[in-house]
């Protein structure tokens, strides 16, 4: 008999949760992130959301300003080709090593990822919008980091699993959200998710690790060139002091 699921913390549950409004772009950079409004949110005292702010802190992807607040932090150029160049290091060796010893369940996670990439694309073209909406951007985020994290399990190294997810992490903190995902962007990631997926299933090591640091390279031009366009933010520097009463100062 299957032993029920532990419960989630609610430090987890509240840092998950803050994550996916940064990531879809429903907080965007400079945002105050209000302990509040999280907790009222979902339904629990604002310590373990203080805490999840604590941890999303130290994860880079807020910034504590004094007497402001706690905000989204902007990205950084610098950062995020630092972050790539990382993920470019460790993960064609991840999925070098994970190819030939993916067990049924990989595979099945693996093609469920890109069958909900599909879905995503096939939705936007029949639809009036350009490109996926915060809902959509959730959807697509959790389903590129199952991917890849399914592959990085597989290559049995935690230590190597724990850096490469932490700085994809942030790498899609920093870069995706400034990014339209429109549909020929996500077809375009689908086949190369796919690619990658039958060379470490066929056990072709050397073809998936290939393969996987040009996705990343092109992954992290998308980035970069998106970073490059988009307008710059004001430095939260500049922000107005947060009142007594919890608003901004005109």
């Amino acid at each position: 008999m299957k032993r029920p699921a532990a419960p989630v913390p609610l430090r987890q549950r509240a840092y998950e949760h803050v994550q996916a409004m940064i990531l879809s772009g429903q907080l965007k950079p400079g945002s105050v992130v209000s302990e509040q409004s999280i907790a009222t949110e979902l339904g629990m005292s604002r310590t373990p959301v203080r805490e999840a702010i604590r941890h999303l802190e130290r994860d880079g992807m807020l910034e504590p300003v004094p007497r402001y607040g706690t905000v989204v932090r902007d990205v950084d150029r610098r950062d995020l080709a630092e972050l790539f160049e990382l993920r470019e290091a460790l993960e064609p060796f991840a999925v070098a090593r994970a190819a030939g010893r993916l067990a049924r369940e990989d595979l099945a996670a693996l093609e469920g990822s890109c069958k909900e990439m599909r879905a995503l694309a096939t939705g936007l073209g029949r639809s009036r919008d350009r490109a996926l909406d915060p809902g959509g951007m959730r959807r697509l985020l959790e389903a590129d980091m199952a991917f890849h994290l399914t592959l990085l399990r597989a290559a049995g190294n935690p230590r190597l699993l724990k850096i490469v997810a932490d700085s994809r992490v942030l790498a899609g903190v920093l870069g995706a959200r400034r990014q339209e995902h429109t549909r020929e962007v996500l077809l375009r990631t689908c086949r190369e998710h796919e690619a990658i997926m039958r060379a470490a299933a066929a056990g072709d090591a050397r073809a998936a690790s290939r393969l996987m640091a040009c996705h990343i390279r092109s992954s992290r031009d998308q980035a970069l060139e998106a970073h490059d366009r988009a307008p710059r933010n004001s430095s939260t520097r500049a922000l107005p002091p947060i009142l007594p009463n919890g608003f901004p100062a005109p």
